[in-house]
C-alpha cells in the first residue's frame, strides 16, 4: 500500500469514528496496534489522540 493510500485509510478510519467515545477510539487503536502498530499509529495520529511515543494529546 502507497503512503497515499495508508494516509487515506487512516482518515477514513478515524472519520468512520465520529464522535465515538474516547475509550472506544482508544480500544480501536489498540486493536489496530495489534494488528500492525503502523496501522494503530497512523489511525491514532488521524483522530488526534496520543500513542506510545507520541507528543499529541
Amino acid at each position: 500500500m502507497s503512503p497515499a493510500q495508508q494516509k487515506a485509510l487512516f482518515e477514513n478510519t478515524a472519520r468512520s469514528m465520529g464522535d465515538a467515545p474516547r475509550e472506544i477510539k482508544l480500544r480501536h487503536i489498540g486493536n489496530c496496534t495489534e494488528a500492525d502498530p503502523a496501522y494503530g499509529h497512523g489511525v491514532a495520529e488521524a483522530l488526534g489522540l496520543r500513542t506510545a511515543g507520541s507528543a499529541k494529546a
